[in-house]
C-alpha cells in the first residue's frame, strides 16, 4: 500500500488557514514529496514527519507557493537537522539554477551544503526512476513562464496523478487515465480563470475521467466557503490515506 500525506492543501494565499502545496508520498521505506511550498517544512514537523526521511522532490512548476520551501527544507539540512546522504530534486527545465539562485540569495550558496543534492530537468518524453517511485510528467495548462508540469507517479503497484496548477484542456481526462487516485487542483469555484481548474468544469467533466478516486486540492477562498456546492471528496492539511 501506498501511504498519501497531505502536507499542505491551500492556494497560494493560504485560504482556509491551510498550508500551500506539498505532498508526501510513502512506499517501502522510500519518500517522494510532490511540491513544496514556503509552508511545508512548518507542517512537516507540525504531523511528526521528519524531513530527513525524504529521499526526492519532484517540483511541478515555478510558481512560489510550489517551490519556496524548498530552499527553507534545504537550510534545516544545513542547520538544524544535518544531513549527510545525497538528496534528488526532480523539476522543470532550469531548476537547478533556479534554486541555486535563491540559495545564493539567502546567503547560504550550494558551495556550502553539506551533502550531495542532484537534479533532474523534467523531459515529457522520459520516464524517471528513483527508489520506488517511476514519475512521468505532462504538460499543465497553466501560465507559461512558470514551467508548468502535472506528474503520473507509479509504486507499489499503484498510480497516482498528481495535477499541479492547470487549467482545463481537452488533453487532461486522457493524460490521468486509468490511475488509483487523481490528486487534482480546484482553485476555483466557478470557471473564471483561465490557468486553474474549478468545481464547476470538473462536475461537467467528471464523467471523462477513469480514475478510481479523485480528490480536490490547492482549494481557494470560495470553494471552501461554499463545499456544499462541491461533488468531490476534497483533501485537507493532515489527511493520510493509503491507496
Amino acid at each position: 500500500m501506498v501511504e498519501v500525506l497531505f502536507v499542505g492543501t491551500g492556494d497560494a494565499f493560504g485560504s482556509g488557514g491551510r498550508r500551500n502545496s506539498a505532498v508526501l508520498l510513502r512506499e517501502r521505506n522510500h519518500t517522494l514529496l510532490l511540491d513544496c511550498g514556503p509552508s511545508t517544512l512548518l507542517g512537516l514537523k507540525e504531523l511528526g514527519v521528519d524531513p530527513l526521511e525524504i529521499d526526492a522532490v519532484a517540483i511541478s512548476h515555478f510558481h512560489g507557493d510550489h517551490v519556496a520551501g524548498l530552499p527553507f527544507l534545504m537550510l534545516d539540512y544545513i542547520y538544524e537537522n544535518r544531513r549527510e546522504r545525497d538528496l534528488r530534486i526532480l523539476g522543470p527545465p532550469g531548476i537547478q539554477a533556479r534554486i541555486e539562485l535563491v540559495a545564493r540569495s539567502f546567503e547560504y550558496p550550494s558551495e556550502d551544503w553539506p551533502f550531495p543534492v542532484s537534479f533532474s530537468e523534467f523531459d515529457c518524453n522520459a520516464v524517471f526512476s528513483d527508489g520506488a517511485f517511476k514519475l512521468r510528467p505532462f504538460p499543465a495548462h497553466h501560465q507559461p513562464e512558470t514551467c508548468p508540469h502535472m506528474m503520473r507517479v507509479e509504486t507499489g503497484g499503484k498510480a497516482i496523478f498528481f495535477s499541479g496548477d492547470t487549467g482545463w484542456h481537452k488533453e487532461l481526462p486522457e493524460r490521468v487515465g486509468e490511475v488509483d487516485l487523481f490528486i487534482c487542483e480546484s482553485t476555483l469555484l466557478e470557471e473564471d480563470f483561465e490557468y486553474h481548474l474549478s468545481c464547476s468544469r470538473l462536475q461537467r467533466e467528471r464523467q471523462r475521467f477513469d480514475c478510481r478516486r479523485m480528490l480536490l486540492t490547492h482549494l481557494g477562498s470560495e470553494v471552501l466557503d461554499n463545499l456544499e456546492q462541491v461533488e468531490f471528496d476534497i483533501t485537507y492539511d493532515g489527511l493520510s490515506l493509503r491507496v
